[in-house]
């Protein structure tokens, strides 16, 4: 069988880990828009993320369960419904923007969009995130699909970053601007999902066909540190990254004073992002996984927290950002190549494949960390002042916006790379797991 996906394929994956991100490219600025255009308290919306997307995190185990157990088809166990997932997150993001908008003071009304957003993210996310150790069984190649995942990720991120306050106020600025921006960008991002779902191949298949129970997922989470540490994490890093990314508006509009540098920091930041997430996983092969991403992480905290102590002159401020890109080009392109690993170890160990359960994390990270670190960032506007509606702020308030670009994530990263250092799979663990699977698939495809 043939295990390594090609060129065409490649590009076909790429294009739905672009047009997922451009599905909700609006997202990472809800903030600024529920604060400056529809003009809610700052605490008020910390509070909705970091309560609803917390909570509605919880559900991810639930939903990997789910997603593992449902009916495989002739076009394979996941990319149908990476499909459906995707309509419906188009539908709930567009909903973010519109229903506050035509309800500015229902804010009953923004927590259950906010919340079904959440919880139907899952739909998509989950199973595009099993396609990773699904399409190959070939350390290499899941490295590489990892790298693209990575590169395509933060990429179009940062592209979003540098792009969205530009074309909104193309677009005429305002409630008009956002809307079109916003379905515009998710009616894109669909398209481009749908290329991957149409040319992507799952090769990969559980060894055994019957299917795992509640029961084994807890032994799978709870019998080692594996998991756990992974999770905590995973948690921490897009708890940073959230905090960076929802900050650098704040940032560069009230601290810098030019929101022009807002796109330069953007691109600043992707380049090296680009270079991390390709590079650092070819060197993970060499030396494992585990030692880079800590460094990676590393770079990143080290990137964050000089931002406090170099002159607020934009030539010092896009090098912190460049040398941050690094560290989280690197750490998440490793963090799949580490999802991969671990999902060969528990079929190792256990007998049973839970790309999906595990693949949950994924998901559950982006959403608690996405909100732990984008309430932290709400929190700390309230705490030191901050005042809606784009008027000027007091120094209390800038210092409390250097504070939130730098030391909240700073700190948040380095919660992460001090719980991953217990991290129990080594480069040995995870490559004697690969090597024992692939053994019991040639056992099982020529019997003796």
């Amino acid at each position: 069988m043939d295990d390594k996906p090609g060129l065409g394929e490649k590009l076909a994956f790429f294009s739905g880990v672009f047009g997922g991100v451009l599905m909700s490219a609006g997202s990472g600025f809800l903030l600024l828009y529920l604060t400056d255009v529809v003009g809610m308290g700052a605490a008020a919306v910390g509070t909705l993320m970091l309560v609803a997307r917390v909570a509605d995190g919880a559900s991810d185990p639930v939903m990997g369960y789910l997603v593992d157990h449902l009916p495989p088809t002739r076009w394979g166990r996941f990319r149908p419904y990476v499909l459906v997932g995707a309509l419906l997150c188009v539908f709930c993001v567009v909903a973010l923007f519109v229903v506050p908008a035509l309800l500015p003071n229902a804010v009953v009304a923004v927590w259950i969009t906010y919340l079904l957003w959440g919880l139907l993210l899952d739909l998509f996310l989950i199973p595009m995130t099993s396609l990773v150790p699904a399409m190959s069984g070939d350390p290499g190649t899941r490295g590489q699909l990892a790298a693209i995942v990575g590169v395509t990720g933060l990429f179009a991120a940062a592209m979003a970053t540098g792009l969205t306050l530009p074309v909104v106020g193309a677009l005429g600025g305002g409630t008009r601007g956002w809307l079109t921006y916003v379905i515009g960008s998710a009616v894109a991002g669909l398209c481009l999902v749908a290329v991957m779902v149409l040319k992507v191949r799952e090769r990969v298949v559980p060894l055994s066909p019957e299917r795992y129970r509640l029961a084994d997922v807890r032994r799978v989470f709870f019998s080692g540190r594996a998991v756990p540490i992974l999770l905590l994490s995973k948690v921490s890093v897009q708890a940073a990254s959230g905090a960076l990314t929802a900050a650098m508006p704040f940032f560069f509009l009230y601290y810098i004073g030019d929101q022009r540098y807002l796109s330069a920091a953007a691109f600043v930041m992707a380049i090296p992002m680009v270079g991390g997430a390709i590079v650092v996983p070819v060197l993970g092969r060499r030396v494992g996984a585990k030692p880079l991403y800590l460094a990676s992480l590393g770079v990143s905290v080290t990137g964050l927290a000089l931002l406090m102590v170099v002159p607020s002159d934009p030539v010092p401020v896009l090098a912190c950002f460049a040398l941050t890109g690094v560290g989280f080009g690197g750490a998440v392109a490793l963090s799949l190549v580490l999802l991969a690993e671990l999902t060969d170890y528990t079929e190792w160990r256990h007998g049973f494949r839970t790309e999906a359960s595990l693949a949950a994390m994924t998901s559950f990270a982006s959403k608690a960390g996405g909100g732990i670190g984008g309430g932290l960032l709400a929190y700390t506007l309230a705490l030191t002042g901050y005042r809606s509606g784009g008027v000027a702020q007091s120094e209390e308030t800038l210092t409390g916006i250097l504070m939130a670009q730098s030391l909240v994530p700073a700190g948040i990263g380095l919660v992460g790379a001090l719980a991953f250092a217990a991290y129990p799979i080594s480069r040995e663990v995870a490559r004697e797991a690969a090597e024992r699977l692939a053994g019991r698939r040639t056992a099982v495809v020529e019997p003796a």
